[in-house]
């Protein structure tokens, strides 16, 4: 039988280039659990499902969601992967984002509309 590989917090830190401090909140929060620790060095141990975990989570981080958002599409994906309902769930979460993100570039184009008739009042002033 194939033994699971471990990897220490200062492993799994430099492989995701994040701070150890990451790692342990995230563990804080519920979204990682470590092994128990070794009696002898106190060291976090995580397993390769929990590197898979850190991986999606950063994923999610860069996407712009929430831990809590990140939590429970991890959870219902690993809950039933093949589950209709945990896919439509994840699929809202993925809508709700599309929306934030339409809504946010609407905004930051108004923004620069504005800035640009400003700007071309300023320059129309000078002459």
């Amino acid at each position: 039988m194939k033994t699971e590989q471990l990897f220490s917090i200062s492993e799994l830190a430099a492989m995701f280039d994040i701070s150890s401090r990451t790692i342990r909140y995230y563990e804080e929060v519920g979204l990682l659990s470590s092994e128990s620790r070794e009696s002898l060095t106190k060291q976090r141990t995580y397993t390769n499902h929990e590197r898979r975990r850190l991986k999606l989570i950063l994923r999610g981080k860069k996407l712009g969601f929430s831990l809590q958002e990140i939590k429970e599409m991890i959870d219902l994906y690993e809950s039933n992967p093949e589950g209709e309902d945990e896919k439509n769930r994840i699929i809202s979460f993925a809508d709700q984002k599309i929306d934030e993100i339409e809504e946010q570039i609407l905004q930051l184009q108004l923004l620069k509309a504005d800035i640009l008739a400003h700007k071309k009042k300023y320059l129309d002033s000078k002459d």
